[in-house]
């Protein structure tokens, strides 16, 4: 009867055909026991039906022994709140300066991180990632330019940040494979670090689904190839994508007494993906009335890219440097010539350095640290030099307060810039939970 009782409610929906339901089981039926017994066999196997009626919107439910003990559930909150004499971003998409003090309040990042260890070999993750950060109107692509005087980070267009499956085993074998979303094994850098708008790390910053094949030997020696679609280009219309990008990376890393180092190379075949750049690349919004084309897109010609980083630490005291290199000339997303063709910036280089120190503070960890950052024919795109001090403080235990000072310098009038600088304050609130 219960069986009944739910066909008839279901009918009512009108989420079920009747014909597959047109003879439920009766056991009062005339025809005997035997009947009833066929009927009762019949009626059984339309369970799986409604199984698959119920769950077609979400295929889960799949449910494991001992799951509690290999999946794992994490979050990070950073919220950043900015104070200027003048924006760091010097002029807006017309040309014109920017100017005048300014402040914000913005959730950098809230994620949401799933860890899950299927079995010896396979491993999954996947992340979540909200901001308050939004896209300036009429921007377009997988990457939108941000409606901010302070925040050059490229805003996603959709929630998924991260989402991969890795291959491995270390105790079997120092080879792994990896595939999914991720951060591209290029640059060094934390996504969602304090400074994480430093031009380093915009430059180099770039996430797409990847095929990874790697190595790490127990000696410290690691590396990988990898390849990924990227953005279409302009002679694909801006529509057809290929596995069009890909690269190299190799390290190694050395741990003795209180001093570890690690040196890093990384090859890319196309900058042009980044996030950055491919924030303008594929934007209707730059460009647009120029005259040449409203069809978003790469540039037809690849421009690869090379990086080195180094970190070493030496008891309390840590130093990083990282250089990144083109081999060509950058086209400037700002003075497209028609037919996926652009004006040429020149060949940019962008690198940086930073000194930190360890301390405690009433039990609690703290970090204070000095660095500086330049690049080279990026006007428009990113600042020419940056100078900044931050420190960062651990509160509580899994809560930590960060206050950093930057002096930003844009590119002198003749190289196409303003000359302008700005001094920018800001305190980063941040919170991690599992």
């Amino acid at each position: 009867m219960k069986l009944k009782t739910v066909v008839a409610s279901m009918v009512v929906l009108g989420g079920l055909s009747s014909p597959v339901f047109a003879a439920p089981y009766d056991i009062n039926a005339s025809c005997g026991s035997a009947c009833n017994a066929a009927n009762y066999q019949q009626d059984t196997s339309l369970v799986p039906s409604l199984d698959f009626y119920f769950n077609k919107n979400q295929p889960g439910g799949i449910y494991q022994s001992g799951w509690s003990d290999r999946i794992f559930l994490s979050g990070r909150l950073n919220i950043d709140a900015y104070l200027a004499s003048k924006p760091p971003i010097f002029t807006n998409f017309a040309g014109q300066q920017v100017t005048g003090r300014a402040s914000d309040l913005v959730l950098n990042n809230g994620n949401l991180f799933f860890d899950a260890k299927v079995n010896n070999w396979v491993t999954a993750n996947l992340s979540i990632v909200y901001s308050s950060l939004v896209g300036v109107s009429g921007a377009s692509g997988p990457y939108e330019i941000p409606n901010s005087l302070f925040v050059r980070r490229p805003v996603p267009s959709n929630n998924l940040d991260t989402a991969y499956v890795t291959i491995a085993n270390p105790a079997s074998s120092p080879v792994y494979f990896r595939i999914g979303k991720e951060y591209v094994p290029f640059g060094q850098y934390d996504p969602y670090g304090f400074l994480n708008d430093n031009p380093t790390q915009l430059f180099t910053e770039t996430n797409a689904a990847v095929a990874q094949l790697g190595v790490v030997v127990p000696n410290g020696f690691y590396g990988s190839v990898y390849v990924f679609t990227g953005n279409p280009r302009f002679a694909d219309q801006g529509d057809t994508r290929r596995i069009q990008n890909g690269g190299l990376d190799v390290g190694y890393g050395f741990s003795s007494c209180d001093i570890k180092t690690r040196f890093d190379i990384g090859y890319l075949a196309n900058i042009a993906d980044s996030n950055l750049l491919s924030s303008y690349y594929t934007n209707y919004l730059v460009g647009t009335g120029v005259g040449t084309t409203t069809t978003p897109g790469l540039p037809n010609k690849k421009v690869p890219a090379y990086d080195i980083d180094a970190d070493i630490t030496a008891g309390a005291f840590d130093f990083n440097g990282h250089f990144i290199t083109t081999t060509r000339s950058v086209s400037d997303p700002f003075h497209p010539l028609g037919n996926g063709r652009y004006a040429h910036l020149g060949k940019p280089r962008v690198w940086g350095l930073e000194a930190g120190f360890t301390f405690p503070v009433s039990d609690h960890q703290s970090r204070v640290a000095i660095g500086y950052q330049g690049t080279t024919h990026l006007v428009n795109l990113l600042e020419k030099s940056r100078l900044y001090v931050d420190y960062i403080v651990n509160m509580a235990e899994w809560f930590d307060l960060g206050f950093a000072i930057s002096r930003d310098k844009d590119y002198t009038a003749a190289e196409g810039g303003t000359g302008n600088t700005s001094t920018v304050g800001r305190v980063r609130f941040g919170v991690k939970f599992a």
